[in-house]
């Protein structure tokens, strides 16, 4: 006689009442969730494990240089010195290697862009992310170098997918997430807490990306969905160990394969990979790269990006218990553990929200 044994997946050991519930797990969630953990904050997460979430087909980069005027991304000099130690810690508490420092070649394409760049290197503040005299030789490379290139430093890029699935794991292992998409119908807001089923919590804070335009208490904020696609290609020949920009990036992952974005597209929406995305990442690449290549992967994600650029957190005009941490843009791995340890400050009362993050700098989707 045959005995069959089932294997029953581990039921959560939700418990009555929060500090706090975060929607959604994507890069934001995650990280502010690590924040308020180390502040010993009982937070429970629900996410439902979207396959498309943006933060698991990012490229997962960080540059502290905006690279059409050659100038430092705004409050770098605050993100930057943060990330290191930040991802240190997380990397420590989950046992995982996801931060790889890694410095960017940037080819000009004009000579303009050549003189923009040099002319900044002895610009005080510059010093520590360009570098003057790079000692890169790149004549062996099978790439087109008419122009010559400069590099940059305390650039990287960070393995969004392992570590959103790392922490999830975490979250298992402490019965910390509820693996489902919340359902609207079943939270009721007051002024001090909200109740989502049998679950009470002082603040629920959403963190959905560019799902927040189907949330109806914060769909009235001015967040622009931007669709970007992205190709892993396996090139033999190419032997880069350096991060490559030319209006587009060809990042190196190890065995002979590269991550190479991104398109940028506000009117198709979806998630589906589109011929176009596919003829116009072929054309970059083939702007630069001179040696074969194949096509692995063709991925496409939807990034939650703000029109000035600047995150949208904070609390809900009318109900204090409603919280939203969103709108990190393509910057989300940069910028997103200064900005969550920037909003547990004030969500724990140590010090207000800067008024170019806060959401009430909007209304209705105009400036205040």
């Amino acid at each position: 006689m045959k005995i069959l044994t089932i294997l029953l997946k581990k039921t959560p050991n939700i418990k009555s009442h929060y500090d706090y519930i975060i929607v959604g797990q994507g890069l934001a969630g995650t990280i502010l969730h690590f924040h308020l953990w180390e502040r010993n904050k009982n937070v429970l997460v629900i996410d439902n494990n979207h396959s498309k979430s943006s933060s698991l087909v990012a490229a997962g980069m960080y540059n502290p240089i905006v690279f059409k005027h050659v100038t430092k991304g705004y409050n770098v000099d605050n993100y930057s010195p943060y990330l290191g130690p930040f991802y240190r810690k997380i990397e420590k508490l989950l046992n995982s290697r996801f931060d790889f420092p890694i410095n960017i070649l940037r080819f000009f394409k004009t000579i303009e862009q050549q003189n923009d760049f040099f002319s900044k290197t002895d610009e005080e503040g510059f010093s520590q992310y360009l570098i003057s005299e790079s000692e890169s030789d790149v004549s062996e490379l099978p790439v087109k170098n008419e122009i010559g290139f400069g590099e940059i430093t305390e650039t990287g890029w960070v393995n969004t997918v392992e570590l959103l699935h790392k922490y999830r794991e975490f979250l298992e292992s402490k019965d910390l997430i509820l693996n489902e998409k919340l359902d609207f119908d079943k939270l009721t807001v007051e002024e001090e807490k909200v109740i989502y089923k049998d679950i009470t919590a002082n603040k629920i804070i959403f963190c959905e990306g560019a799902l927040m335009k189907e949330n109806p208490y914060f769909k009235y904020l001015p967040l622009v969905p931007t669709k970007g696609e992205l190709f892993t290609i396996k090139a033999k020949n190419l032997e880069v160990d350096k991060i490559l920009n030319k209006g587009f990036f060809c990042l190196p992952l190890g065995d002979n394969l590269y991550r190479v974005g991104a398109t940028f597209d506000r009117k198709d929406l979806t998630h589906e990979t589109t011929e176009e995305g596919k003829q116009d990442l072929r054309e970059r690449i083939e702007s630069l790269i001179t040696c074969d290549y194949e096509i692995v992967n063709h991925q496409a994600g939807i990034r939650p990006t703000v029109s000035d650029r600047r995150p949208l957190i904070g609390v809900h005009y009318k109900y204090e218990s409603l919280g939203l941490f969103n709108g990190l843009g393509t910057k989300g791995v940069l910028i997103a553990p200064w900005l969550a340890n920037h909003y547990c400050d004030f969500l724990l009362g140590k010090s207000p929200i800067a008024p170019e993050y806060n959401l009430q700098r909007v209304k209705k989707g105009r400036p205040l």
